[in-house]
């Protein structure tokens, strides 16, 4: 935290601050989760100027405490303090100097770069979690991942701007700083920005002072993001209709792109549906190139479930994997929310984590409805307007192929069922169900229409 005057004491405002989230959460949350916490004094590995950093000895539980615990965590130090101070929890492991240091060099650099890395990385608001290594690749990001690989290698050269869409949770924050940490490790020097558009935005306000913009606030602002090598801006569909804001990524946007500078986007929808967007800014959104991330199927899940929880030093069983990945598919944050759950319940109670343990941590419940074959070919039949009987029949018309397909499909990623298993219930051979399950996997990388399609029928089919 920045030392102005009166000088800032972490210590003193950590004790407070823990007297009253002692007030408001439960002892039996309190005592294993906030009691360990410790602030990162100035000088030490992780300190970050202009926040408030904790670090926590409890590799798999750091996710868990940022989801639940930092607004009542920032809540209580802004009370303290008497100024809002974003916090930031990270796992510090005992000797943390001596690794991190054997760590950086690994990376062949001099002690000079090493020490401006790390100083890039704090400027850049990048999480250390997200880079290219922790990133599980499927059939649903592959085009994007390598897209993005590429433009690490030659920041500002290829695809600039770089336009990454996908629905929440999918993995876009994670693809878009992996960019930045690696172009900090191949390139450091240059200098890296990540930021999201509602913090651009809040931003830009704080920088207008009585509703009056003066040159010096402004030139300060401004300078932050357009005195940089590389832009990442997450979440721009919060810029859209914000006309200040948006003429201030279009100018801001003109100045990087000149200068051969890499620019990233990314939303949780293509620009083309930005309506309050102006014509001028949406094409500068499509002048690179736009890669979608889709939602991962039950494969690709499992693989990121156990890679997570390999990170998380808390690994777990292909079963419990499994579970999880079958009963969390709408979107990786909230796989990842439930293991984070489970794995530090099993860990504070001693308990080995099994999927009966999770079931009971989770909630769930063996009464809950039962998502069936037959279930999901009525919800499909439903919503194309057709007919049980002719989905599992043999015509063959454009409407009935696309409600038969999509039946396949979702009954193959809800229920992970065999092929031959799948062809019993369409009275198909399996062959057949395989070529169908194939067909709409491909059409659905880029066909959009069709993602929205599959998307609504999965709801109506789950909630």
């Amino acid at each position: 935290m920045k030392n102005d005057s009166p000088i800032f004491d972490e210590k003193k405002v950590w004790i407070e601050a823990l007297k009253i989230l002692k007030e408001s959460i439960s002892p039996s949350t309190f005592e294993p989760w906030i009691t360990p916490l410790k602030p990162v004094l100035k000088n030490e590995e992780n300190y970050k100027e202009d926040f408030f950093v904790l670090r926590s000895n409890q590799a798999f539980g750091v996710a868990h405490l940022n989801q639940k615990f930092l607004p009542d965590i920032e809540d209580a130090i802004y009370k303290v303090a008497k100024r809002k101070i974003p916090v930031e929890i990270v796992f510090v492991q005992e000797d943390t100097k001596k690794s991190s240091k054997k760590k950086s060099k690994n990376i062949d650099l001099s002690d000079e770069q090493i020490d401006n890395l790390k100083q890039m990385r704090s400027f850049s608001g990048l999480n250390l979690k997200y880079t290219f290594e922790n990133f599980v690749k499927g059939d649903n990001s592959n085009v994007a991942y390598e897209t993005a690989k590429m433009i690490s290698k030659a920041p500002g050269q290829k695809y600039n701007p770089l336009f990454i869409t996908g629905s929440v949770g999918v993995g876009k924050t994670h693809l878009m700083q992996a960019i930045g940490h690696s172009i900090l490790k191949n390139f450091p020097n240059f200098k890296v920005k990540y930021v999201k558009a509602e913090e651009f935005t809040n931003h830009l306000t704080s920088s207008i002072l009585n509703g009056v913009e003066s040159n010096a606030q402004m030139n300060k602002f401004r300078d932050q993001y357009r005195n940089v090598d590389v832009l990442l801006m997450d979440d721009i569909q919060f810029a859209e209709g914000k006309k200040r804001t948006e003429e201030e990524i279009f100018n801001t946007f003109e100045t990087l792109f000149h200068m051969g500078k890499q620019i990233v986007f990314a939303s949780d929808r293509p620009s083309s549906n930005f309506t309050k967007t102006p014509d001028r800014l949406k094409s500068r959104y499509d002048w690179g190139l736009s890669v979608e991330i889709t939602p991962p199927d039950f494969l690709t899940r499992v693989k990121i479930i156990k890679n997570h929880a390999k990170r998380s030093e808390y690994e777990i069983d292909d079963e419990v994997a499994e579970f999880l990945s079958k009963n969390y598919s709408k979107n990786v944050r909230e796989l990842e929310g439930a293991y984070n759950k489970v794995s530090a319940y099993a860990s504070i109670q001693g308990e080995k984590l099994t999927v009966q343990f999770a079931k009971n941590i989770l909630g769930y419940s063996e009464n809950k409805k039962k998502i069936t074959t037959d279930f999901i070919i009525q919800k499909c039949a439903e919503y194309f307007n057709t007919t049980v009987e002719l989905i599992k029949g043999n015509q063959r018309s454009s409407e009935i192929k696309i409600a038969r397909q999509s039946a396949i499909y979702l009954t193959r990623e809800l229920l992970d069922l065999s092929f031959p298993v799948i062809a019993k219930s369409f009275n198909k051979n399996h062959t057949t169900i395989l070529y169908s399950y194939d067909k709409l996997k491909k059409d659905l990388k880029t066909d959009k229409e069709l993602n929205q399609k599959l998307q609504e029928i999965e709801k109506l089919i789950t909630q």
